[in-house]
């Protein structure tokens, strides 16, 4: 017979799943990590949900022994409870990103391995165990950072395959639950080393404030947290359209925007569309304070260049705003090559490919170009002469061409401008521009520049 804090909380995950829309699903794949929260989604929803219910488990090797011990441990009670278990191991260090922390890199890759296993397993749904006390503690710990209205709301109840049962139950009926039905479950004894900020705010900060202040601090917390959730949701659905109007074509930068109209958004506007394409982009989450200064560089078309991650940049100034890799804004040396008739080239240069090829043709007509047309032709009554590859820098204060404004600055040094030249006759010609032949000629320069993908 179901004791009262079995019934309640399996009514909780019933009205979660109904309104989170996996209740009737074929089946759902809970992330146990062995730890109480994990254990009790699991039993719970052995117990009430209709569907099937395997679990998976990563072993991270943060810990050592303890690690393995809490693999251990998962694998032998899937097996006694005939419950199907997935276990990976991975060794997570050596799987870093370059500029990945640790806890990034163990998150990321453990959200993979669920992703490919309910794929794999046709279960459409992956479970984890966050719970109202994880929701306070993230909305807390968020707000000591400098969040804005986003991090404010929290944790979501439901992002694409992931879904969360256990929002609205406590850690303490959780484990009453356990206790009542003789359910083990494994410690990590790093939860209560107050190392860590996130530990701080569970330990001692959220109880002191439950003492002293309000004991339902957690629930005033979490309906903060949902009106934030509606406000954000709004947000993101504007961000999302002034996204679509301000976003431009580059060929190398991750994403640009048009200044002029990223200019006309108000600050709250610019400020959701900022995280969103952050968001778009896998890059880190920074602070209100951070992304007030970028909103303030480019609301007053400020030159200049914004460090958003180790590797990202955010260049500013001039006619389009870029998100640039670092490495991207060191431009390559320049390359002098001689061509004759029949010569042929294929080589890159910075995050371009240039394919150049020499022939004759005898009686040569210009083609007509059109704009960003990464195609040029160059003609020459002689059978030699040079190709020189420079960067748009060399060129950016001369009006040769008319492509000096055409180019952002921050792109200048890694856009090419060829320059030919023999005896009888010359051009110049780079990526976006129009060129015009300067005399006719028996041979032909093709060129081809295009970014590498």
């Amino acid at each position: 017979m179901a004791t009262p804090i079995e019934r309640r909380l399996a009514k909780e995950l019933e009205t979660a799943g109904k309104r989170q829309g996996w209740w009737n699903s074929e089946g759902v794949l809970v992330a146990l990590s062995g730890g109480g929260d994990s254990m009790a989604l699991l039993c719970l929803l052995c117990t009430v949900y209709k569907g099937r219910v395997e679990a998976a488990h990563l072993e991270h090797g943060f810990r050592g022994e303890a690690s393995m011990a809490d693999a251990r441990f998962v694998e032998d009670f899937c097996r006694s409870s005939e419950i199907r278990c997935h276990l990976r191991y991975a060794d997570v260090a050596s799987l870093r990103r370059k500029g990945e922390s640790p806890e990034t890199a163990g998150r990321r890759i453990r959200y993979e391995f669920l992703s490919e296993t309910s794929e794999r397993e046709n279960l459409p749904h992956v479970a984890t165990a966050h719970n109202a006390g994880d929701a306070a503690e993230t909305v807390v710990h968020h707000f000591f950072r400098g969040t804005g209205i986003a991090g404010l709301s929290g944790i979501s109840e439901r992002r694409g395959r992931i879904i969360r049962p256990l929002i609205n139950c406590s850690r303490d009926d959780l484990r009453l639950y356990l206790r009542t039905r003789g359910i083990p479950w494994r410690e990590d004894a790093t939860n209560y080393e107050n190392n860590y900020t996130r530990n701080k705010i569970r330990n001692e900060l959220l109880p002191w404030a439950r003492s002293n202040l309000n004991e339902s601090a957690d629930r005033s917390i979490l309906g903060l947290a949902g009106e934030c959730s509606r406000v954000s949701s709004h947000l993101l659905a504007e961000a999302d359209t002034m996204l679509r109007l301000v976003s431009r074509s580059h060929p190398f930068a991750l994403a640009a925007w048009d200044s002029a109209a990223a200019r006309r958004m108000s600050e709250t506007q610019l400020s959701s569309a900022l995280r969103l394409q952050a968001d778009l982009l896998s890059l880190p989450v920074i602070c209100r304070k951070r992304i007030s200064l970028l909103s303030e560089m480019i609301k007053n078309n400020r030159r200049g260049r914004f460090q958003w991650a180790r590797d990202t940049e955010v260049c500013c100034g001039g006619p389009l705003i870029g998100w640039i890799e670092r490495s991207l804004l060191s431009p390559p040396p320049g390359v002098r090559i001689f061509l004759h008739d029949g010569d042929s080239r294929n080589f890159s240069w910075g995050p371009w490919t240039i394919e150049l090829e020499m022939r004759y043709c005898g009686a040569f007509t210009p083609r007509g170009f059109q704009n960003a047309c990464p195609y040029a032709e160059f003609s020459s009554r002689d059978s030699s002469g040079v190709i020189e590859l420079f960067s748009a820098d060399n060129f950016m204060n001369t009006k040769i061409s008319g492509f000096h404004a055409k180019i952002p600055w921050w792109s200048a040094g890694n856009t090419p401008v060829l320059f030919w030249k023999s005896e009888n006759s010359f051009a110049v010609w780079s990526p976006g521009t129009r060129r015009d032949v300067q005399c006719e000629g028996d041979y032909v320069i093709i060129a081809r520049v295009f970014v590498k993908k």
